[in-house]
């Protein structure tokens, strides 16, 4: 029983962090995974040609590519993590500002003659003022 809750907690936490980190991991992997296939199409192309004169620079390039991916992934998300937080204020005020649209009674409804009225009769004040009316 507690080895499923732990799974659970464990897995549920996993996909709340990666939902909002989903679209960058991936984007991350597929140049991860293309720079290494790249750089194993090279180094077997050099093997076979015998040509080892750019081999070095191979490893450098690779080396930039796979770091210059992991820099702008982070700035991605350091950004996102600011615009995010922007939106989701930006969002309870425009929520904000509607509840208080929906408040304003709208112009022709019918009812506005009740709304100017200083005092408004109930059913007491009717019976009494009927009462009177009749003597």
């Amino acid at each position: 029983m507690l080895n499923q809750l732990l799974k659970f907690t464990l897995i549920s936490s996993l996909l709340l962090w990666l939902k909002p980190r989903w679209r960058g991991l991936l984007a991350l992997s597929a140049l991860v995974i293309a720079v290494h296939t790249f750089h194993g199409e090279y180094l077997d192309y050099a093997e076979r040609s015998g040509d080892q004169s750019f081999l070095v620079w191979s490893y450098v390039i690779k080396w930039i590519a796979l770091t210059a991916g992991v820099l702008v992934y982070m700035v991605y998300m350091i950004t996102g993590q600011n615009n995010r937080a922007q939106s989701v204020d930006e969002t309870r005020i425009k929520k904000k500002e509607k509840k208080k649209i929906n408040t304003i009674p709208i112009a022709d409804d019918g009812f506005d003659f009740l709304r100017r009225k200083k005092h408004l009769q109930n059913r007491a004040d009717k019976i009494i003022a009927g009462n009177k009316c009749d003597q």
